[in-house]
């Protein structure tokens, strides 16, 4: 009940920031922020809380940090790239009660993609591809973290086919190369972030979640995120912020402690270069 409690005032904190905040004739901005490749630098918080978990009892959470960087300097010495961004991600984790060991937390992994953005590209589109990382920072809390160096490929694409519209996809896939305990288990995993919103006047939008698909090729299951996201882009003082909340379900079962419904909410600041 306690924790309930909390996530309801984190819900009026929210509402609150959007219905208090003034829409500043940017909704420009407002697709900038939902392009994973924009020429945008972000700050963005998110919170991620699940009430309840398949084969574990109670709830688990993630507080997410994350940063969105273009490297516009480095960019503009190639004449063939339209930019460089980079989004870093770690999160701090609260399991569920596991069985013999109770609830853990501790710092996650971090997780780093950096894409490439080309010129050249079909009209309304753009697209990156680049290396997506992953930085076993939880160290040897094995509860929390993989205790697993991982590195692949990571692709996104971005079309716009009609105005306030838009769709496309982000995809990466990861191996582990190095290990930082001797029982972590071996890593082989795609990520699929189908990417659709609509965006409407005053900075409001509404789209997928930003939670992507997982398929593990080591025991040939599915993670989904299915449900949907409402935000805002608004200027709170005079800086432009984004909000969002949404919810999504895992459809599947695979006999481990995995969150069933998740809702998250962010809060996010924006630096328009």
């Amino acid at each position: 009940m306690k924790h309930t409690t909390k996530r309801l005032a984190a819900v009026a904190g929210l509402l609150a920031g959007l219905v208090s905040g003034h829409a500043f004739g940017s909704d420009d901005l407002a697709a900038a922020a939902t392009n994973p490749v924009s020429n945008l630098i972000q700050f963005r918080l998110q919170d991620g809380y699940s009430p309840s978990n398949r084969n574990a009892d109670g709830y688990s959470n993630a507080l997410f940090a994350q940063a969105v960087v273009p490297l516009s300097s480095l960019a503009s010495k190639f004449d063939s790239l339209q930019g460089i961004v980079i989004r870093a991600t770690t999160a701090y984790v609260s399991t569920p009660d596991l069985d013999v060991v109770g609830r853990k937390e501790g710092l996650g992994d971090t997780n780093i993609l950096a894409f490439a953005v080309p010129k050249r590209a079909p009209k309304n589109t753009v697209w990156g591809i680049g290396p997506a990382l992953t930085i076993p920072t939880a160290g040897d809390n094995e509860y929390v973290g993989s205790g697993q160096w991982q590195a692949g490929p990571a692709f996104v694409f971005l079309n716009t086919p009609a105005p306030g519209w838009q769709v496309g996809s982000l995809l990466y896939h990861q191996w582990d190369y190095a290990s930082t305990r001797s029982d972590a288990a071996d890593i082989n995993q795609s990520f699929f972030q189908p990417i659709l919103f609509k965006h409407f006047d005053k900075g409001w939008y509404v789209g997928l979640p930003d939670t992507p698909q997982k398929y593990d090729h080591k025991s040939s299951n599915w993670t989904t995120a299915l449900g949907a996201q409402l935000g805002r882009v608004v200027k709170m003082g005079k800086q432009p912020m984004q909000f969002f909340g949404e919810a999504y379900y895992n459809s599947e079962d695979n006999d481990v402690p995995e969150a069933e419904w998740t809702i998250k909410f962010q809060v996010g600041w924006l630096f328009p270069q």
